[in-house]
Parts: C-alpha cells; sequence; structure tokens
C-alpha cells in the first residue's frame, strides 16, 4: 500500500506542471474577454491637462484620451471610460472597473510592485511653476514655502526627495485642487507636469505664473493587472507600430505642443 501511495503521489507530481499549463491554456483572458464582448474599459484621469481633459460638451479629450480611442479602434471593439482622479488610476485597474489605464502614468519601480506596464508611449517633465513675486530659482529657495503636490503622481515621488527641510509642502488629492490652490494664493508654488502648467499659466495670464524650476524627466506608460501578459503584449506590439507610423508623435504634438522624444523599449 505505502509503494502505490508513493507511486501515487509521484504520477501526481509529474501531472501538476501539465495540469496547470492545461489550465492556463484554456482560461480565458482579459484580452479574450475584451474581443468576446467588443469592448475595452480604459481608465483614464480628466483632470490633467493636456492628457486628460473634458472638452466644452463635456467629453474626455486629451493626449491619453485620443491614445486610448485610436488604440480602441485598431483592436475594433467598442471603447468605454472608466473617469478616476490621479489617485485612482491603479486601484481601479486592480478592482477590476478597467481593463487598461491610459493617464500618463510615469514609470517607477514602486508601481512596478503592484502593476505591469507597458512600453511608453510619452514623456513629460515635472515642473515648480509659480507666480513671478515668488522668488524660486533652486532648490533651497524652497525652504519656508508652500508647496502644492497632488497624489499618486511622479511629483509626490520625486519633489520631496529634492526639496530641502523646511519645505512645506501640501497635498492634494487632485489635480484640479492644486490648481485652485494656486491661484487662490493658499499655496506659494505648485509642482505638476510641464504642459499642465503651461495651461494654467496661459488661461490666467494675470497670475503671472512661470516656471520656476524643472525637477526632473520621465516616460508614461500604459497599465495592465499582473498576469495580464497577452493583452500588454497587444499594446506593446500597437505602440510599436504606432511609433513606427508616425500616429503617437502626432497625437503628442497635437496636445502638447511639442515633438515626441525617442521612446524606450523595455
Amino acid at each position: 500500500m505505502k509503494v502505490c501511495a508513493r507511486l501515487l503521489a509521484l504520477v501526481m507530481l509529474i501531472a501538476l506542471p501539465a495540469t496547470l499549463t492545461a489550465h492556463r491554456a484554456f482560461a480565458e483572458t482579459t484580452l479574450d474577454k475584451i474581443l468576446k464582448e467588443k469592448k475595452i474599459r480604459v481608465a483614464i484621469d480628466v483632470g490633467n491637462p493636456p492628457f486628460g481633459i473634458l472638452d466644452k460638451d463635456g467629453q474626455p479629450d486629451g493626449s491619453d484620451v485620443a491614445v486610448a480611442r485610436q488604440m480602441a479602434k485598431d483592436m475594433g471593439v467598442e471603447l468605454e471610460f472608466v473617469q478616476v482622479p490621479s489617485t485612482g488610476r491603479i486601484p481601479a485597474l486592480l478592482a477590476g472597473r478597467a481593463d487598461v489605464t491610459v493617464a500618463s502614468i510615469s514609470v517607477t519601480t514602486d508601481r512596478a510592485k503592484a502593476v505591469m506596464y507597458c512600453h511608453p508611449d510619452g514623456a513629460l517633465s515635472i515642473v515648480i511653476f509659480g507666480p513671478k513675486s515668488v522668488a524660486i530659482k533652486t532648490p533651497a529657495d524652497l525652504v519656508g514655502k508652500r508647496i502644492g503636490i497632488t497624489r499618486a503622481t511622479l511629483e509626490e515621488a520625486t519633489v520631496p526627495k529634492m526639496a530641502p527641510q523646511g519645505t512645506n509642502i501640501v497635498w492634494f488629492d487632485e489635480i484640479g485642487a492644486t490648481i485652485q490652490a494656486l491661484l487662490s494664493g493658499q499655496v506659494d508654488a505648485v509642482a505638476m507636469t510641464s504642459f499642465a502648467g503651461k495651461t494654467v499659466a496661459d488661461g490666467n495670464p494675470d497670475k503671472g505664473i512661470e516656471t520656476k524650476l524643472t525637477v526632473t524627466t520621465a516616460y508614461y506608460a500604459p497599465i495592465v493587472r499582473p498576469g495580464d501578459f497577452e493583452l500588454r503584449q497587444w499594446i506593446n506590439t500597437w505602440i510599436f507600430l504606432n511609433t513606427q507610423n508616425g500616429t503617437l508623435a502626432a497625437l503628442y504634438k497635437k496636445y502638447t505642443g511639442v515633438d515626441l522624444p525617442p521612446l524606450p523599449i523595455f
């Protein structure tokens, strides 16, 4: 009996990898589900110009939105937007509310612990903006000043590291609140993308908002849930082809006003 039991255990151990492989082969993937239902759900942040905004009719627009629309069109499926604040870009994906997030999410090792990045589809710079009356030329000038930062952004990951002790960082959950704090004088300056800062400055010429200090430049990319390798591979292929044919460069230039820099592949 002991010999039979040992033989049975050995057979089960040998068969287990094949069983798991077969299960993976026949299990429905996120990409399978998207193609079967002919719909892809994309999480976007419409409070982050020029990547995500609402147009005059209240409809999503911006470079991220345009990328998502082109992606869905090329996949041949209906597009459903899931609007989230910057703090909800990853939680909405992990909770299953969206299949992919396209919301200018900068590539960081911390985020890569929770999600899988696709290839980058754009780049951005984080800059300190403030009115001309506020003197900021170097990181040392941040001491004693109130600097507004939006949570769950690249600003959160970079500015506190370069800001010297004595900098008063004021946190906000959405970029809209950060912008309003700057315009109302609640903070002395804010950290945001160069594109968002330019939009705010151009829209409020009476405030005299200008670039004070560049913090960092980084790439951003769509993200998918851990294990969604098939969807990630499709998106990577799409990004590669649309980088080659100039589509991504055209969309980036349309919304940011600058040329798309060379994009890395990892």
